[in-house]
């Protein structure tokens, strides 16, 4: 890692003068409806989802898949095609309780539940069975369904009978709650610790909020370093109020994709709190002047020390050609010490394999090798990331 600081401090002079030139241009375009962007899968997206289910009923009648690799497979498709999950945990949901739990949390979960009409009472009842059999995820996503329909005394005991190993986004709503005083004492030093977890496993609305409690000095001293780094992971990450924030483009601007852009935009403008959010622009930038600006060093240093986050928050505004130019090498360097790292989440671990694919499958500043990147592409999918799995399944 030696020369990071000086590789760094060369591709932030480059880029200082266009740091913020990636605003959000194309507000004044028309942007298609919502009834437009309602298209969901696509007749060889279904094709696919047909066989995937037929091939895993089959091996589960046969007996050479249990109940839990039903619900394994499940878990891996989830992200692609929620639909196809549901119909996988339902061949085994009567009888395995980690299916009643995701089933019920594709039922009840804001994301996804507008998939299955109806069913949300359904989504309750088999949460709470599985709950009651001691499933630790059932009860934090029972916590977060009941916070969302803020009853906070619900939500709370729930979350206490997950215990200390919750899920990411339950801690983001623990915080929550106590950053509001909702079902709880107002403690906003409590919140801020519920945030950094969530931050920590790779949660992108948790490392926001974690990022604007630093900027916004909420919780005590103003950390405008830190609240940039937390605030770009999280916007990495997926959190487009995140890239709002920071003058950058939300993921369908970013990809030049109007259906993704009307699509997150609908979706947003329905979340809670959303004018409150959305569009918070900074003032006199000082998020870039005294957090950006002042922190690279620092997360310089850090890289050249292994730090995984650092070395994440690096490659991550290189490839993207945000704050630092891009630049293969400087981006292989920063990525390729957190290959099978075990301290990174899968959320970040995801992207990383993902964009190492991309720079071998193009040749980007290396000798192309298909092979490199089949199976940097195979890691992506397994950690999760949407882009892998659709080029590792030939799904289009």
């Amino acid at each position: 890692m030696k020369k990071l600081i000086l590789l760094v401090s060369i591709l932030a002079v480059a880029m200082s003068a266009q740091a913020f030139s990636f605003g959000l241009k194309s507000s004044k375009k028309r942007y298609i409806t919502p009834e437009e962007v309602h298209v969901t899968v696509t007749p060889a997206e279904k094709q696919k989802a047909d066989a995937i289910y037929e091939s895993v009923r089959k091996a589960y009648a046969q007996g050479s898949l249990t109940a839990d690799g039903v619900v394994d497979k499940a878990l891996y498709h989830k992200t692609w095609s929620p639909e196809l999950a549901a119909r996988c945990l339902q061949l085994v949901a009567d009888k395995n309780n980690r299916a009643k739990a995701e089933l019920g949390y594709l039922y009840t979960y804001f994301k996804t539940a507008y998939l299955f009409p109806n069913q949300e009472a359904e989504g309750v009842r088999l949460m709470e069975a599985a709950a009651n059999a001691g499933n630790k995820n059932a009860s934090d996503y029972l916590g977060i369904y009941y916070n969302r329909k803020k009853d906070y005394k619900k939500a709370l005991n729930y979350f206490n009978a997950a215990g200390n190993d919750h899920v990411p986004y339950a801690y983001t709503m623990i915080g929550g709650m106590y950053e509001s005083g909702n079902g709880v004492k107002k403690d906003r030093t409590k919140a801020r610790e519920y945030y950094q977890k969530a931050a920590m496993l790779g949660d992108s609305s948790g490392a926001q909020k974690y990022g604007a409690a630093l900027k916004k000095g909420w919780f005590g001293k103003v950390d405008m370093p830190d609240a940039f780094f937390w605030t770009y992971i999280a916007g990495d990450l997926g959190s487009d109020f995140a890239r709002s924030n920071l003058l950058l483009p939300i993921r369908g601007e970013r990809f030049g994709d109007d259906k993704q852009t009307a699509f997150m935009r609908n979706g947003m403008t329905l979340a809670d709190a959303w004018n409150e959010q959305y569009g918070e622009k900074l003032k006199d930038e000082p998020i870039y002047k005294e957090g950006y600006a002042v922190g690279l060093a620092a997360r310089g240093a850090a890289a050249e020390k292994g730090d995984p986050w650092s070395l994440f928050y690096l490659g991550s505004m290189s490839y993207n050609d945000e704050f630092l130019n891009h630049k293969s090498d400087f981006i292989r360097e920063c990525y390729e010490p957190l290959l099978d790292n075990k301290t990174l989440p899968a959320p970040a671990l995801a992207l990383v394999y993902e964009r190492l694919a991309d720079i071998y499958s193009k040749g980007d500043g290396v000798k192309a090798d298909a092979a490199k990147a089949k199976q940097y592409n195979r890691k992506a999918a397994d950690y999760g990331s949407l882009a892998a799995y659709k080029i590792v399944e030939q799904i289009p």
